[in-house]
């Protein structure tokens, strides 16, 4: 097999996965987890559920995939790899300004609603969001938090704690009553400027004193 063969092999297959993404995010977020059908979702990817089973294994699996797929997402946007020993400020306010308007998208939004209501019924379903979703991008900022610790520019006792307090101030009370219903719309400047606050509070407590 040419390697010009190999790769049109291989591209469909990624096409092939990404229509079963993109049918199971609807019917997920259409019917809820335990009411999804496989089925339904191989009726709108088209396929089999043969090649489903093959590529996710299960319906956990491929509810997995999908969180996967947006959590891989949003940590490109971050693009944090390349940040390091770019100055706190720059990055956060980068970060952050993605991750609001991330968290404030209708599907994101309606995943979360899924999720808050499934995991009740379904533990695994939480556990399976807290460790790909909320970790990886804790993680990653984590780690752009610790460069700059070693290098003097911050001073934090704990850059995982630290990571984790940022996001929660930067999503605040707005993600909360979205979730809820309420239609919250910010402009770019208005994002922008939510987000600076945050930036400069958070650098005012971990700059090193004196």
């Amino acid at each position: 097999m040419s390697e010009k063969t190999e790769l049109s092999l291989s591209d469909r297959g990624l096409q092939r996965r990404t229509r079963f993404l993109d049918a199971a995010t609807e019917v997920f977020l259409q019917c809820g987890y335990e009411s999804a059908s496989l089925q339904e979702i191989v009726s709108r990817a088209g396929g089999s559920l043969t090649t489903l089973y093959r590529l996710f294994g299960n319906k956990e699996g491929l509810f997995q995939a999908v969180i996967d797929r947006r959590a891989s997402w949003l940590l490109e946007q971050f693009d944090l790899p390349q940040m390091k020993g770019r100055d706190p400020q720059t990055v956060l306010n980068k970060v952050g300004n993605r991750f609001l308007e991330t968290m404030l998208a209708p599907e994101v939004l309606s995943l979360y609603r899924l999720l808050v209501v499934e995991a009740v019924r379904n533990p695994r379903l939480r556990e399976i969001f807290l460790a790909v979703a909320p970790e990886r991008s804790i993680r990653a900022l984590a780690d752009y938090l610790e460069s700059e610790v070693q290098i003097g520019r911050l001073q934090l006792p704990d850059c995982a704690t630290a990571a984790t307090l940022f996001f929660s101030m930067v999503k605040g009370e707005r993600h909360a009553r979205s979730l809820m219903g309420e239609e919250i719309r910010l402009t770019e400047e208005q994002r922008e400027q939510a987000v600076a606050e945050v930036v400069d509070l958070f650098l005012n407590g971990c700059r090193p004193r004196g």
